[in-house]
């Protein structure tokens, strides 16, 4: 994700850093749980989950976490997104997708298959909806 100055917002960063996080973290959030087959066990949607979250994207700057490019977004275009609407409930969305990580550590139950792909594409959704809203806001 490129680096952008906060301090003086233009609106074609501020949709690219979107775009950016939308193929980051939106879409490579949710396809581990798309690839599985529909007869997945419980350990390969285990598998899928810390795919999911510890090994989101991996690239030039090798492998990084949805945590580390959502704090990574959040700190660089978060101030100039925090008055959208549709900021709000996308920090919520990757809280709760973001929350899993405690299943993997076995401090929770592991959720079930549809719960976690569920919630791994409402991410990539309240970005949309977040992009939608800055467009439509210019």
């Amino acid at each position: 994700m490129q680096m952008i100055d906060t301090t003086n917002f233009a609106f074609d960063d501020l949709i690219d850093a979107l775009m950016d996080l939308k193929h980051d973290l939106g879409k490579y959030i949710r396809i581990p749980f798309s690839m599985l087959p529909r007869t997945a066990s419980a350990r390969d949607v285990e598998s899928a989950l810390e795919t999911a979250l510890r090994r989101t994207r991996s690239g030039p700057f090798g492998v990084r976490s949805a945590k580390e490019i959502w704090d990574a977004f959040a700190a660089e275009a978060g101030d100039a997104l925090e008055s959208k609407k549709e900021y709000g409930a996308l920090a919520r969305a990757v809280a709760k997708a973001l929350s899993h990580e405690a299943a993997l550590c076995g401090s929770v139950p592991m959720p079930d298959r549809e719960t976690l792909e569920a919630d791994m594409t409402d991410v990539g959704k309240c970005i949309q909806e977040l992009v939608e809203e800055v467009a439509r806001d210019e």
